[in-house]
């Protein structure tokens, strides 16, 4: 899909499993975390509609993710991208990279054979951080686009986690959120 190709192509480095398993590592039970927000910083943005274009095809939207950390530094990336395209043609991208200071990382995620493994609770709050950050810059972004009244959709971000929780390896660094469609 032309949704995919363009994230993998960024992001080449490293594959990872968003996951937490008590198997993997001794149980991760602390729930207290010290989380600071370091930056916010715009990656990628493309739209190739022109704001008075009248689009009469379903829009699908597709969340991506990239989770890198280094825990040496006690520092977590979140590459959270949105794809908004058809089924032919993308027609808008745009990523946003959330950058978060974590007290005692080690605790909350470890990284295994090129596999990242990541607390849920921890992971729930970067994500509703990062979604919601990406959320808000897109509106400010397409305020005048033909996207304007399309905002990025509310979603559950525990079903989102859950969703990613999984024992299976993942071969691209990135992983695809369910989807969303706008239908005219």
């Amino acid at each position: 899909m032309i949704a995919d190709s363009l994230f993998k192509k960024r992001f080449k480095h490293s594959r990872f499993l968003i996951c937490f398993n008590s198997e993997n590592k001794k149980a991760m039970d602390k729930v207290a975390m010290q989380i600071q927000l370091v930056k916010i910083e715009e990656l990628l943005y493309d739209d190739k509609t022109k704001p008075d274009d009248d689009i009469q095809e379903t829009i699908f939207v597709k969340l991506l993710l990239n989770v890198l950390p280094d825990i040496r530094k006690n520092l977590m990336e979140l590459v959270v991208g949105v794809i908004y395209h058809t089924e032919s043609e993308n027609l808008l991208t745009y990523e946003v990279k959330s950058v978060f200071k974590i007290k005692g990382m080690n605790e909350f995620v470890y990284v295994q054979n090129q596999n990242v493994f990541v607390m849920p609770q921890l992971l729930n709050i970067l994500i509703g951080i990062s979604i919601g950050s990406l959320r808000g810059m897109l509106v400010l972004k397409t305020s005048e686009s033909a996207f304007k009244n399309y905002p990025l959709p509310i979603m559950n971000i525990a079903e989102l986690v859950a969703s990613l929780q999984t024992e299976t390896v993942r071969q691209y660094p990135y992983s695809s959120f369910p989807g969303f469609k706008y239908e005219w």
